[in-house]
């Protein structure tokens, strides 16, 4: 499947584009359906941006895992003989003194970078069941790195919790089993991170993008969750500008949730 960015050669145009010649490019390719099955990507490999997802997808069929050339030899594994690269868009920064006196990154512009999908090597079979290895750490884990108190009691049917941002508080329902217990805690912990970074968003639009940054963070910790289908998407982000905006924004939330609860799996060792 070549697709719109099939060729490298084409990539290496795109990347002169002025930034309105570059955003018409991507609008062909970013729709409903490309955006859940990126979604699903990307709760396997959450370190490459939604939107690179999408661009890497349109490349090539069936991509599952995908690394660098460099990084695939690290694993001790080799890209095969006449392989092409899938593009990816990848951002530069620069180091610039703050007026208190620190540096921090500033982006000054973008550069074309290249993966390669694990068919593209010479991994064997069950090279990503042993690579990946994920293992659910356990709803207590999870619990004791909640950043606000969590409080379980019965809700009402159809309410598995909410997040109270006057009480800074996550309330989940005690009815529901471990597993989705795990999950309505990821789902409202994403409420409480798009407080806390004051995000401007719809409440329509703040669901959706909780609910697929919850379903990363999942699947990252071993929980089995079901992608937002693309009927639920399309139910609320009506044009290629919002699932734009959507996919940054779930870039954020979803790496701050793993942020949050990335040492779970080391309490789990510890108490296994």
């Amino acid at each position: 499947m070549k697709g719109p960015f099939g060729a490298l050669n084409y990539w290496r145009r795109i990347m002169k584009l002025t930034k309105k010649e570059l955003d018409s490019k991507l609008d062909s390719i970013v729709n409903c359906e490309a955006f859940v099955r990126a979604l699903k990507f990307k709760a396997l490999q959450h370190s490459y941006s939604h939107l690179n997802c999408i661009l890497i997808q349109s490349q090539r069929n069936n991509v599952t895992y995908v690394l660098p050339f460099k990084k695939w030899n690290a694993l001790g594994l080799s890209v095969l003989k006449g392989e092409k690269g899938l593009a990816i868009i990848v951002p530069r920064f620069r180091k610039v003194e703050k007026s208190d006196g620190t540096k921090d990154d500033e982006l000054v512009g973008f550069a074309t970078g290249h993966v390669f999908d694990i068919s593209q090597t010479d991994a064997p079979p069950d090279f990503l069941i042993a690579h990946l290895n994920r293992d659910f750490p356990g709803y207590q884990n999870l619990l004791e790195l909640a950043p606000v108190p969590v409080v379980e009691r019965p809700l009402r049917k159809g309410l598995n919790g909410y997040f109270d941002s006057k009480e800074l508080a996550i309330t989940i329902s005690s009815s529901q089993s471990e597993a989705d217990r795990a999950l309505t805690l990821l789902h409202e912990t994403g409420h409480y991170l798009v407080w806390k970074n004051k995000l401007e968003i719809p409440q329509e639009l703040e669901e959706v993008i909780v609910e697929c940054s919850a379903f990363i963070a999942a699947s990252e910790f071993g929980i089995d969750a079901t992608a937002p289908s693309a009927g639920y998407i399309a139910g609320y982000l009506n044009n290629t500008e919002d699932l734009r905006k959507a996919s940054k924004v779930i870039d954020k939330i979803s790496n701050s949730l793993l942020k949050t609860y990335e040492r779970s799996e080391e309490f789990a060792e510890s108490n296994g």
